[in-house]
């Protein structure tokens, strides 16, 4: 019985590009981006910085002053797609909350400084009543 050998081979192509473009998909994603989401961006890596640069680290004064700082960067990053629609609500709340903390820690702070340098207790407030 004659045996009878047969190779097969078989090629197959696909129509499209070669490589997959990913810095135009990047610069896309980027674009697409909401103008307060940079804003957020920029807050983030700005409490980021505040805990490791000296300078900065002098300016805020205090690390939970960074976090928040973070926090608020996160917050302006996530909140506009969740909550569409009232991005300037969002923007104020978030300024006005990081804000009032930094003048909080940075009002304290320097209160508690002029007190010891000084040597007199803080000023307690006065009855009217009295």
């Amino acid at each position: 019985m004659p045996v009878i050998e047969r190779e097969e081979t078989r090629a197959r192509t696909e129509l499209g590009a070669a490589q997959k473009d990913t810095a135009r998909e990047l610069g896309a994603k980027l674009s697409s981006l909401k103008g307060i989401v940079w804003v957020g961006i920029g807050l983030f890596v700005f409490g980021l910085a505040s805990l490791v640069y000296p300078p900065l680290k002098v300016v805020i004064g205090s690390v939970t002053t960074s976090a928040a700082l973070m926090l608020g960067g996160v917050a302006l990053m996530v909140l506009p797609t969740l909550v569409v629609g009232n991005e300037l609500l969002i923007l104020g709340v978030v300024g006005l909350t990081v804000g009032g903390w930094f003048l909080a820690h940075r009002h304290g702070q320097l209160r508690g400084t002029v007190s010891a340098t000084t040597g007199s207790p803080p000023a307690k407030p006065q009855d009217s009543a009295s």
